[in-house]
């Protein structure tokens, strides 16, 4: 656990806002002995939000993780599992429009894939973090919702992320293969973690986020596939260092 909180206050710090505000203070402070070397730094912040928040640097970032794996057009499985995102129960009683975007994104692709095959087991990942509800929960509550069986359906409300996920899927189903369903730029490090647990695992990317547009637009949506993008990059960084 301390690992984890470890790993999400790193993060945390080198994503865009908190990045760009910690070059301005470190120039700011450089600026008192070092004019020159302060005010380089100090206009590297306002410039790195400039290009993130850009389509142009968005999807520079986006693509490369979004491209290695095709959506999926495979062999089925008899096991779908989707990887947990975010939800708010205080919204509706409605368990669908208590999901964000990107988990409703990724629940409707699995229960589009679990109805494809029907015999298929729905897997539901995810803990509550502040809400009180866990989020695997809230997800196979929209499922059933989406006429999925709740028998079909198997929750893993503790996992914290995708390292756990991994561990709990290796431990409930051993290697047995499995549809992975997730964004497209997390895929690469959920492919990462569950062929490292020897797990037998396809692609299912979906929730694109670098989608084309001019290159000189400037928006908050932009900034914020930016960030979704870093925040994998720095994920891969941190999987390959504790591998080591």
């Amino acid at each position: 656990m301390v690992g984890f909180w470890i790993k999400k206050g790193i993060s945390a710090l080198l994503l865009p806002i908190p990045l760009a505000v910690l070059l301005i203070l470190f120039g700011l402070w450089l600026s008192r002995s070092r004019s020159r070397l302060g005010r380089a730094f100090v206009l590297m912040g306002p410039a790195l939000m400039l290009f993130l928040s850009s389509s142009f640097g968005s999807q520079w970032l986006a693509r490369p993780l979004e491209q290695q794996y095709p959506v999926w057009s495979g062999q089925g499985a008899e096991v779908i599992m989707v990887l947990g995102s975010g939800h708010d129960s205080s919204i509706s009683p409605m368990a669908h429009q208590q999901l964000s975007d990107t988990a409703l994104a990724r629940l409707t692709e699995g229960v589009r894939l679990q109805q494809l095959y029907p015999g298929s087991t729905l897997v539901l990942s995810g803990w509550g973090g502040e809400d009180p509800l866990p989020h695997a929960q809230v997800a196979a509550a929209a499922a059933q919702g989406m006429g999925v069986p709740a028998e079909q359906i198997v929750t893993f409300p503790t996992a914290l992320d995708t390292a756990m996920e991994a561990r709990l899927f290796r431990e409930r189903f051993g290697e047995r293969e499995v549809i992975l369903v997730s964004s497209a730029t997390h895929m690469p490090r959920v492919m990462a973690l569950f062929l490292g647990q020897g797990v037998q695992a396809q692609a299912a990317p979906t929730d694109f986020i670098g989608r084309g547009a001019s290159w000189w637009q400037f928006s908050a949506s932009n900034l914020q596939t930016s960030e979704r993008a870093l925040h994998e990059y720095l994920g891969l960084l941190w999987c390959r260092w504790a591998s080591l």
